[in-house]
């Protein structure tokens, strides 16, 4: 029920002469198939979750249940004279770390501002004039901490018309414009100046260079162990002794010729500059197959990413079998046997798979959560780490996403401190992961629990992410970065604030895990 006491004080706000013949129109009554956010759908009278609208202990009959980060446009056409809600965190998030701020901007001016709002505080009313104005936009922030948990509600959410009734619509389209230049056609290497591998392990690197092909490539002095194709400038071979060699790179074509440097650091360090690729996630969920990672690969080095640095491509969730899912051939027993991890009937052979990619020169990266499920309700790690590193080497990839999910399961069960829980997972897998006879590098996936970039290299991880999800929001990418820039004293060679993903390209429809489209 609405508080009367509120509906009450609203009226009052409310001038009751240019409002007595004015026409209520409900949010939850319009279109909300235009609401984009960050988890789940919006939903009508309802939670997100689906359960009775509630804040602070009171419910409400009407409004919109939704989750930071959430975004509708509307078209008022001049005809709406007051927009009034109330609006705040839902009862139902389980997380008290739940933190959102509404925001309402009309005609490119920002109206109404409500500050961070949590968990059980009360709700907070908006009564704004929208008189004249024609596009009003309804945000709800994650508040700079990530969007874990943060369940929205606009209670109450209505329009009091006198003229054109507001309607939802798509979000303004912005005038595409590409400021990278294009590269010329002479040669121009975009190496890193340092690469590190572990003595004795496979090798493999693919020197990123611009220009037109035909190219060749040379590279000395060449240490003992490894070989350079010089049309593909693909080095690979076997890790040399523990050392640093220093390598000059030449690429030529018939427009001219580049050099750079190449410091190769044998020894226990991994990523010495920061891991750069792709992700499957935001563009295939769990439609992901062994034929669309290749594609992926093959496009990598098709459209030039390759080409300026960006060398792994990596699958996300949703490759190993699940208990139940919509597709049938993602069901199926987690593990044989042995023990040993089962893929799904998508991925028919995991080392064909990554020698496809690694042929290429890139390198193959893959996930799992150390809990029993991954976060989509796939196969987990948990009680199996060591078969599964090993698994991991001996398919040949060469990165590990190892995202917390369903572990907080079992630290909600574990007696020992929060931070000690926060790094035993990673701990464990960490020291499994340099007994591989194989580089791989972690990425500790546990959304910036514990402050986990002050201790992130020290249980071996060699990036690790400071807040939650991005998500498809892509004016949130100077956010992420200034929140890893607080950190930066914590990041050097072999450890690195994560950022998540930057969306470009082709992205999926966030409503229901949509089939891709292009990045708006």
């Amino acid at each position: 029920m609405f508080p009367t006491a509120l509906w009450s004080a609203v009226l009052l706000l409310a001038p009751p002469a240019s409002l007595s013949a004015a026409e209520t129109v409900w949010l939850s009554e319009l279109d909300l198939t235009m609401v984009r956010q960050s988890w789940g759908e919006a939903q009508r009278d309802r939670s997100v979750t689906g359960k009775p609208l509630s804040i602070a202990g009171q419910t409400y009959d009407r409004g919109v249940g939704t989750h930071a980060r959430s975004v509708v446009w509307l078209d008022l056409a001049g005809g709406s004279e007051r927009f009034q809600a109330v609006v705040g965190v839902d009862d139902a998030t389980t997380s008290d770390s739940a933190s959102i701020a509404f925001q309402i901007a009309g005609d490119g001016r920002k109206l109404w501002d409500s500050g961070v709002l949590r968990r059980r505080q009360p709700a907070k009313t908006v009564d704004l004039e929208v008189r004249g104005v024609r596009s009003l936009m309804l945000l709800v922030t994650d508040a700079g901490d990530g969007v874990s948990y943060d369940h929205a509600n606009w209670a109450e959410a209505r329009f009091l018309v006198t003229g054109a009734r507001p309607r939802t619509v798509p979000a303004p389209v912005e005038e595409v414009v590409i400021l990278t230049p294009k590269p010329g056609p002479a040669p121009r290497i975009n190496s890193p100046r340092v690469t590190g591998c572990r003595p004795g392990n496979p090798f493999l690197f693919r020197i990123p260079a611009q220009g037109e092909r035909p190219m060749t490539f040379t590279a000395s002095p060449l240490p003992a162990g490894l070989t350079l194709d010089a049309d593909t400038g693909i080095l690979r071979g076997t890790a040399p002794a523990r050392g640093e060699y220093a390598l000059n790179l030449v690429a030529r074509n018939r427009h001219g010729t580049a050099q750079s440097t190449l410091r190769i650091v044998a020894g226990d360090t991994l990523a010495l500059t920061p891991t750069m690729g792709w992700n499957h996630w935001y563009t295939h969920y769990d439609r992901i197959t062994d034929r669309l990672m290749r594609e992926a690969a093959d496009v990598m080095v098709r459209s030039g990413m390759a080409d300026v640095g960006y060398q792994y491509v990596s699958i996300d969730d949703c490759w190993m079998n699940a208990a139940k899912h919509s597709d049938p051939l993602r069901v199926g027993p987690h593990r044989d046997a042995a023990g040993n991890l089962l893929p799904n009937k998508h991925f028919p052979d995991m080392n064909a798979l990554t020698e496809h990619i690694h042929r290429l020169g890139l390198k193959a990266g893959t996930y799992i959560s150390p809990g029993p499920r991954t976060c989509a309700g796939f196969a987990g790690s948990w009680q199996h780490e060591a078969r599964d590193a090993r698994q991991f080497a001996d398919w040949g990839f060469d990165l590990l996403k190892y995202d917390w999910c369903s572990y907080g399961e079992i630290a909600a069960k574990d007696p020992d401190p929060e931070l000690v829980k926060f790094k035993k997972p990673y701990v464990l897998m960490g020291r499994l992961l340099r007994e591989q006879p194989r580089d791989i590098v972690l990425n500790l996936c546990q959304y910036g629990m514990g402050d986990v970039w002050k201790w992130g290299a020290e249980v071996g991880g060699h990036s690790w992410r400071t807040a939650g999800d991005l998500g498809f929001e892509l004016d949130r990418i100077f956010e992420v970065a200034l929140k890893n820039a607080e950190h930066r004293d914590w990041q050097r060679p072999g450890a690195w604030n994560d950022p998540d993903y930057i969306q470009i390209g082709y992205i999926g429809n966030a409503h229901g895990m949509g089939e891709p489209r292009p990045c708006p």
